[in-house]
């Protein structure tokens, strides 16, 4: 590595003569290292432990516009651990020591799927996400709106447009009165307003006043014009016809209810009944709103069905009407079989890593290694079996790592994790440390990279004292993600001889390399102003401190030029810097 070149000048404030000291030399280094040094009590080396989640995120949060949000990725391990966050599998970080991810005022576009990667010497694991929510209120649509329908029929006028999350309450309003629901009124799940059998005192101006009940914003539409053609006269009946039929549904087991709606419209309206049934049997309970609506409280999976509404005009020989939709009913991924969390395998063996999950629908296993998705296609040696379980054939020292298996569906996703070691494999340090030499002050990497199955724990040590390991670190000391040590800044008492030692259950492998820690130059009797007679003699002094192993010259300089001694016989120079 090129060293650069610096120098230390002190300036006469008022003769302009200046003394300057240069050197050059490997101690010192062009790039400063961020580090984080912790205390760790313990003394004893002990073996890397693969990173864990101590908590999992909650599955969904809601949170208000410009409010603070800081989302924390709680993980152990051996130290150090780093993090990564990923927005909608998009990387907002790099990896670092940071455990959080902070977002100062919430808007909108930060709405989403949050997760970390965590990962030490020993692998790399994925969290199970977190949907962030953001709580807000758009504006309803500009400009009034008018619709028409012919007396008798069902007049469906569907809610003016607004963005919002969550959606808000609907409240109907016909010329400033609130429209509640009655035998002729529906308001749909989705807001809509249906007036049944229409007559011409039903013709007004309409609007609705929505309110966010999170934030407690309100807004109020533009209105909408409602006319009644008068067609037909008013006691002809109409045959039944369903207007709002149900729609097929999705619900998640663990969710208070769930509703089904079905909206249909005749005359004499007094005379239309509603009834449904379920895969053709005939259902009774849950029934609301003039039989408009099937609520089901906690569904579970045996709520799902086929239901079908039927409208009929009773004493009438008018047939009646049907409509049908599908309730699903969900159910999140459960695990029936996982990994123990250590697996240990020989190499060029095969070893299956177990995972098995249930869910409605059927839950899709995707498997992770160092928070990587697995690609059997692009591996071969890896294979996906049946049931979901992972087979790795013919393994090699770099199959060592953290195996995550997830599990998703419709309904969400859960993961497991095991550490798969592959042994027979003795630590090989192959890149240890060389002599290095630092100035007082600065930084020096102490490098120690290895190979081995198990991955090699690795410990630093000066002497008999450990300075550095997956469960020790002293202040200044910082065992980096490669196994290099960091030694920041460093002091005179650290030369010495520092050792790398990598173990693990074949052995141990060790390497060593000296360091040298030369004192910093400085200059400790700076030239002083001063005043002289002309034709006397003037002194000034440049007294410096150094290490003895560096050789160092004086030069002096008037008003920023470089002084030539040897140029100039009524200069001289002397060894001690002394002008």
């Amino acid at each position: 590595m090129p060293h650069a070149h610096r120098a230390l000048v002190v300036q006469s404030a008022r003769t302009g003569a200046m003394c300057e000291l240069s050197w050059s030399g490997s101690m010192w280094r062009a790039t400063w290292i961020l580090f984080l040094s912790f205390l760790i009590q313990s003394t004893q080396a002990q073996d890397d432990v693969p990173p864990y989640f101590k908590t999992e995120p909650v599955r969904s949060q809601l949170h208000l516009e410009r409010n603070r949000l800081v989302l924390t990725c709680m993980a152990e391990g051996s130290w150090p651990l780093e993090f990564k966050w990923i927005h909608n599998n998009t990387e907002l970080t790099r990896f670092s020591l940071e455990y959080r991810y902070l977002i100062p005022s919430l808007d909108r576009s930060h709405a989403g799927f949050y997760r970390c990667i965590v990962r030490n010497r020993v692998g790399a694991l994925l969290q199970r996400r977190t949907e962030v929510q953001v709580a807000f209120m758009g504006s309803f649509e500009e400009g009034e709106h008018t619709q028409s329908v012919s007396q008798g029929e069902g007049a469906v006028v569907p809610a003016p447009r607004i963005r919002s999350f969550p959606q808000p309450q609907v409240t109907w309003f016909r010329d400033g009165r609130k429209i509640p629901p009655s035998s002729r009124i529906a308001i749909t799940l989705d807001n809509t307003l249906v007036i049944l059998s229409t007559v011409a005192p039903d013709a007004g101006r309409y609007y609705v006043q929505a309110v966010n009940d999170k934030n407690g914003e309100n807004k109020t539409s533009q209105p909408i014009t409602l006319s009644v053609e008068n067609i037909g006269g008013p006691a002809d009946p109409i045959a039944p016809t369903i207007i709002i039929p149900p729609r097929n549904t999705s619900v998640v087991t663990g969710t208070s209810e769930v509703t089904m709606e079905c909206v249909a419209n005749a005359r004499p309206l007094i005379k239309l009944s509603i009834s449904w049934r379920k895969n053709g049997v005939l259902v009774t309970s849950g029934l609301s709103d003039f039989n408009r609506r099937l609520t089901i409280l906690s569904p579970l999976v045996g709520d799902a069905g086929f239901f079908e509404c039927e409208a009929l005009l009773q004493s009438s020989s008018v047939p009646s009407v049907s409509a049908g939709a599908y309730l699903h009913v969900l159910e999140p991924p459960q695990f029936v079989k996982e990994p123990e969390k250590h697996i240990t395998a020989e190499m060029e063996k095969v070893v299956d890593i177990p995972c098995q999950a249930k869910g409605v629908p059927q839950p899709e296993i995707v498997w992770y290694k160092d928070a990587l998705p697995i690609d059997p296609v692009k591996m071969p040696r890896y294979r996906v079996l049946v049931g979901g379980s992972l087979q790795v054939n013919g393994l090699l020292p770099d199959d060592t790592g953290m195996f995550q298996c997830f599990a998703r569906n419709l309904a969400g996703e859960v993961q497991t994790n095991t550490y798969l070691a592959v042994t027979s494999i003795a630590p090989n340090i192959t890149a240890g440390p060389s002599d290095s030499t630092v100035i007082d002050g600065m930084s020096v990497i102490l490098h120690c990279e290895t190979s081995g199955a198990p991955r090699p724990a690795i410990t630093w040590q000066k002497g008999e004292r450990v300075l550095a390991s997956g469960s020790v670190q002293l202040p200044r000391f910082t065992l980096l993600e490669s196994g290099s040590l960091l030694i920041s800044p460093s002091h005179i008492s650290d030369a010495g001889t520092y050792t790398c030692m990598a173990s693990n259950s074949r052995g141990i492998d060790e390497a060593s390399a000296d360091l040298v820690v030369w004192a910093r130059t400085r200059i400790t009797t700076p030239p002083q102003d001063q005043s002289v007679i002309k034709g006397t003699k003037a002194i000034m002094t440049c007294g410096v401190t150094h290490d003895p192993s560096v050789i160092i010259r004086h030069f002096w300089e008037k008003d920023g030029s470089v002084i030539n001694v040897q140029s100039i016989p009524r200069m001289r120079l002397d060894a001690d810097g002394t002008l």
